[in-house]
């Protein structure tokens, strides 16, 4: 019998950290949730589970000295509830638009697990820019983890010096394996995505790498 209900809070809370002069990491000890902060508001960047949302980004917001209020954008790299379970609260309380892609708005959409769902809002699209006050974010369609993953493009300061960071929206292999999509057709989508961000990263002059799992980055060393 699998045990019912979130797991301790002990087993993965994590406290928020301030990693650069705009990006914050909000995460638990193994799933990242970051907020990138304007001059117009926040742009929080995957939302974690429902039962750790309030915890870890609601409350470490204000730990950090900063108003989850000011929530202006939720971009969730892909539908898995790791990363979208948390969305749902973030637009209910704070009315923060979410987005994803058209795929997997389509895949949410027919997602039959309990968690919260957020409601459709913003669709992205590929090399589609969202501008929060001062501060523009790429978005990438990097299908291959997911039908729609998407991976991002991030301007940061770092004591006032530019930096580009580039977020990859889905790492694991975890393919939905059918006829009309055997394995090949997974391993060259995510072959092409990879071919595809890389060129977006390479033109940008990106020269930090985040990602959405802390063992992916070495996020907690380094914090």
């Amino acid at each position: 019998a699998q045990p019912q209900g979130p797991p301790p809070r002990s087993q993965w809370h994590t406290a928020p950290a301030k990693v650069f002069d705009n990006l914050y990491y909000l995460g638990q000890s193994e799933y990242s949730a970051w907020a990138v902060t304007t001059s117009a508001g926040i742009i929080v960047i995957d939302a974690l589970f429902d039962y750790s949302v309030e915890d870890e980004i609601v409350n470490g917001l204000t730990t950090l000295g900063l108003d989850p209020s000011s929530i202006k954008y939720v971009l969730v790299s892909h539908d898995h509830s790791d990363h979208a379970g948390g969305a749902r609260l973030l637009q209910d309380r704070f009315g923060a638009h979410v987005i994803m892609s058209a795929a997997d708005w389509d895949l949410i959409a027919r997602n039959a697990q309990s968690w919260p769902k957020p409601r459709r809002d913003m669709v992205a699209t590929d090399g589609q820019r969202l501008t929060l006050g001062d501060t523009t974010l790429t978005m990438y369609l990097t299908p291959g983890h997911t039908p729609g993953t998407i991976s991002t493009l991030i301007p940061l300061k770092d004591q006032g010096r530019p930096h580009v960071a580039a977020e990859w929206g889905g790492t694991g292999f975890n393919f939905t394996i059918t006829p009309d999509k055997p394995r090949r057709f997974w391993d060259e989508t995510y072959a092409t995505s990879a071919d595809h961000f890389r060129e977006a990263v390479t033109r940008a002059g990106a020269d930090v790498l985040i990602a959405n799992h802390p063992n992916q980055d070495d996020a907690k060393r380094k914090i």
